[in-house]
């Protein structure tokens, strides 16, 4: 059998290199014996589990902030669901408006109809007496005294549709639009409690207007009307029993450079423990009646965000409620 050369040369070679490395390997171990002799076995394992306890930190660090981002992106949801609700919160107090007005109007609509059929036939009659020669002079003073009656009754209830729809139109119009204006106050805020009529015959309401005569304020009209459309449907819901009768004040203060708004309800009030919370988005006592609790944050959203004001609230169960709005403005009187 012939052999390679190059392969008897070659093994030797490899030993030494096998001989080598494993002299070197001993060496390293040798170094890492003398170092944990050095060390201790105690400083080792508290080496090696602080190496565990970092990685531990480390997948922990990476977690939460894959949960942060995830809440961020929640928390972004919510805001932008809550604005929708108060959207929708908005446009269904303006709904409710129309159909309050809608259904008031009709009354003196139809008394003003009613009205002018019993004019038309007492025309009708009195024609039929003159044209046979039948009618008396008692006749046509009666007529013209019922005439007189029906013609007051059909123009004070048609008076009443007109006003009602001027202010309706007036704070529809408003309730959309978010520009500042220089208002007369007092009669705007009449001709929201006129809107408000329909709620408030709800509770037999006794509403008082307490403000100056001449004061004009720079302010959102719009953003006002939806302010205390708000209050008075929360007190008309909250603060007072179907068909109890009640008193609501609102009040007019003027200051340096602001105007305060007080208003105030005789009914129910609100119990200590839900006082602090009546502004959070959410809140309701009413969940179960299809509150959806956005009514009082909207409130505050505006008092503070659109007009720059302040809005606190203040109440004594049993005796009725309080809120008390500054409204930074220009006003003039």
């Amino acid at each position: 059998m012939s052999s390679d050369p190059k392969q008897h040369k070659t093994v030797p070679e490899l030993e030494n290199r096998i001989a080598a490395l494993e002299k070197t390997n001993q060496a390293l171990m040798d170094r890492v014996e003398r170092a944990m002799d050095a060390i201790g076995s105690d400083s080792y394992s508290l080496f090696v589990h602080n190496l565990t306890l970092q990685r531990h930190v480390e997948e922990q660090t990476q977690e939460l902030q894959e949960s942060n981002d995830q809440l961020q992106d929640a928390l972004a949801d919510l805001k932008s669901a809550t604005e929708q609700m108060v959207q929708t919160e908005k446009l269904a107090a303006l709904g409710g408006l129309v159909a309050g007005v809608a259904h008031e109007i009709n009354t003196p609509l139809g008394i003003s109809v009613t009205a002018a059929s019993h004019l038309e036939e007492t025309v009708r009659m009195l024609s039929r007496a003159f044209e046979a020669g039948t009618m008396k002079k008692s006749d046509f003073t009666n007529f013209i005294s019922d005439s007189q009656e029906t013609v007051r009754i059909i123009l004070s209830n048609l008076s009443r549709a007109a006003n009602l729809i001027q202010s309706f139109k007036k704070i529809a119009v408003d309730q959309s639009n978010e520009t500042w204006q220089t208002i007369e106050l007092e009669p705007y805020l009449k001709d929201i409690i006129i809107s408000l009529t329909p709620k408030l015959r709800k509770i037999r309401a006794q509403t008082n207007i307490l403000c100056p005569e001449t004061l004009k304020i720079n302010t959102m009209p719009g953003a006002l009307s939806q302010i205390l459309t708000n209050l008075i449907t929360n007190s008309v819901l909250h603060g007072f029993s179907e068909g109890k009768s009640g008193n609501i004040t609102i009040t007019v203060k003027t200051k340096r450079n602001s105007t305060v708004l007080i208003y105030t309800d005789n009914g129910k009030g609100i119990p200590r423990e839900n006082l602090p919370k009546i502004f959070e988005p959410f809140f309701t006592t009413r969940r179960a009646q299809g509150g959806s609790g956005l009514g009082m944050h909207l409130v505050y959203n505006i008092v503070t965000s659109s007009l720059g004001g302040t809005i606190t609230a203040d109440s004594t169960p049993g005796e009725g409620v309080t809120f008390t709005i500054t409204l930074p403005n220009s006003v003039r009187e």
